[in-house]
């Protein structure tokens, strides 16, 4: 378990505990107010027994558990309501009735969806109606239709405070989610201009310095009888060497630019796995599969391979019923990459797919993009992997 994870059980057994503790005080008080009035015969029905005051404890219960299932807390909220009432329901329980409703209401409506949070609170004021029915200060229909007008809108009032709350809250993790989700598209965006401009200038490179060398061959394989010429042609294989070093002293200077400040060991295919665990904490699904058996390969290989991946994961998306599928095959000569998907939209798929094509390309690969069905693509490099030693 990684430092985070422990940090963050850590502040959850923390806060589990604070709410218990706060809700623990909150009965407490809600007790300390109600008992005086129950036991005190001029508010109370003169039949009641001590068994009044010591079932008031049941409408404070489901206050104790409202936060880990608010709505079966609703429903023991109105199965107390009842309780709370034996044996004579004439029973003095509304300052420990009013103040429960509310509590559980609140968490209620901060902690469901639209439809439970509507059973719940129909569940509660049911309760409270019959509370008003059988307490012992209302009497008759006037009563209970004013202890309705009073408790009523203070719970509805609490209801929608708790759902005005659980929409804020749901909007600020939206918003925390797409910022996180930009910050990492403009960071990939980033890396795959790094990837495109080091493609680009090892293909300079490469055509910089080609042509020269095998003029420089052909000089210096050809015949040559005459010493006049031979010296021409020893001249002109110096020109040429001195062209083709100022100019790669030039390239090669911008790739350390590019390449500075990078510290960290190249990739290879042993991160592979590590990439994909990435790539599904970002909200990706992939599956992996190799065939053959993995062996090293040449360092450029390695870290190609695994570029290449890296890019056809933004070239390529996912979804939960459709995932992304990553083939990698060890051939005795090469190596075969296969990453099927979703055809994403943006610049980003564009341009991590020229930066695969540029990767698989400098090395004398072969690379292909399909589409083989409406909006999926399948993206297949071929590249020369000789076994080290071989």
């Amino acid at each position: 378990m990684t430092y985070g994870a422990i940090a963050r059980n850590v502040r959850g057994v923390s806060r589990r505990r604070r709410d218990l503790i706060l809700d623990l005080v909150l009965c407490g008080a809600i007790l300390a107010y109600s008992v005086p009035p129950a036991l005190d015969p001029t508010v109370t029905d003169p039949g009641a027994t001590i068994a009044g005051p010591l079932l008031l404890l049941t409408l404070l219960l489901p206050v104790l558990w409202r936060r880990r299932d608010p709505l079966l807390a609703c429903y023991a909220f109105a199965g107390a309501c009842v309780i709370s009432g034996i044996p004579t329901f004439n029973q003095f329980r509304l300052t420990a009735a009013i103040p429960a409703a509310m509590l559980v209401l609140y968490a209620l409506a901060t902690r469901c969806d639209r439809r439970p949070a509507v059973s719940g609170l129909s569940v509660v004021l049911a309760g409270l109606t019959l509370v008003g029915a059988s307490e012992a200060v209302l009497e008759g229909v006037a009563g209970t239709a004013s202890l309705v007008g009073f408790a009523f809108p203070l719970c509805l009032v609490v209801w929608g405070a708790g759902r005005l709350a659980l929409s804020r809250e749901r909007l600020a993790q939206q918003l925390t989610e797409r910022s996180e989700q930009l910050q990492r598209q403009r960071e990939a965006i980033a890396a795959l201009a790094v990837e495109i401009d080091r493609a680009r200038l090892a293909s300079d490179l490469d055509l910089a310095a080609r042509p020269r060398l095998q003029e420089m061959i052909g000089l210096a394989t050809g015949d040559c009888e005459d010493p006049a010429a031979g010296r021409e042609r020893f001249s002109r294989i110096e020109v040429l060497g001195r062209e083709s070093l100022d100019q790669m002293r030039g390239l090669l200077g911008l790739l350390r630019s590019v390449d500075r400040g990078a510290r960290a060991p190249r990739p290879t295919l042993e991160q592979l796995d590590a990439l994909l665990a990435d790539a599904r904490a970002g909200g990706g699904v992939v599956d992996l599969q190799v065939e053959g058996e993995h062996r090293p390969l040449a360092a450029g290989v390695e870290l190609a391979a695994y570029r290449i991946v890296q890019h056809a994961l933004v070239a390529v998306g996912s979804a939960h019923d459709d995932p992304t599928t990553v083939h990698l095959r060890y051939r005795r000569d090469r190596l075969e990459l296969e990453v099927r998907g979703l055809l994403p939209a943006g610049s980003a798929a564009g341009a991590a797919l020229m930066a695969a094509r540029e990767r698989v390309l400098s090395l004398g690969g072969s690379f292909a993009a399909d589409t083989p069905s409406p909006g999926h693509r399948v993206l297949r490099a071929q590249l020369p992997a000789v076994p080290i030693g071989a």
